[in-house]
């Protein structure tokens, strides 16, 4: 499976291109809302974690179907330093359809995570449950790149 380019926007309203990221391989997050207790400890987490992502290659990248401007103050107050966070906001959810972790029902993404290779193509991917946060310390020892 490979996804098609996409343009969406960051927390500080910056275009985040996918083909112009296609020198490194994406470490796509996905979290259901912004402004939540286990999206914003998973968010603290892999801030905490962003460096050792890193070292194996990949570019961490939190999104989710919230709009850029609540990104913003959400990054701000939890002192993320490093994250980038992108918002599949319109058209609605469009990436998080096309990965097929967009729950219909409820407007919102799964909490799923996808690294992305360099020509698009998905090389690995891991669900969590909505109400479990993830272990990303287990995810980077999993992850073999």
């Amino acid at each position: 499976m490979a996804i098609t380019d996409f343009i969406l926007k960051d927390q500080n309203d910056n275009d985040f291109h996918l083909g112009a990221a296609r020198r490194e391989k994406l470490f796509l997050f996905f979290h259901p809302l912004a402004w939540t207790s286990i999206c914003t400890t998973q968010m603290k987490d892999l801030d905490a974690r962003h460096d050792a992502f890193m070292a194996k290659g990949l570019l961490p990248i939190g999104v989710s179907v919230d709009n850029q401007h609540s990104k913003k103050p959400w990054a701000e107050s939890m002192g993320l330093k490093k994250m980038v966070m992108l918002a599949d906001f319109w058209p609605h959810g469009a990436l998080a359809q096309e990965l097929g972790c967009f729950i219909q029902k409820a407007g919102i993404s799964g909490r799923q995570h996808y690294i992305i290779d360099t020509d698009g193509s998905v090389l690995w991917t891991k669900r969590n449950e909505i109400p479990e946060v993830p272990d990303f310390d287990a995810m980077l020892k999993e992850i073999q790149v």
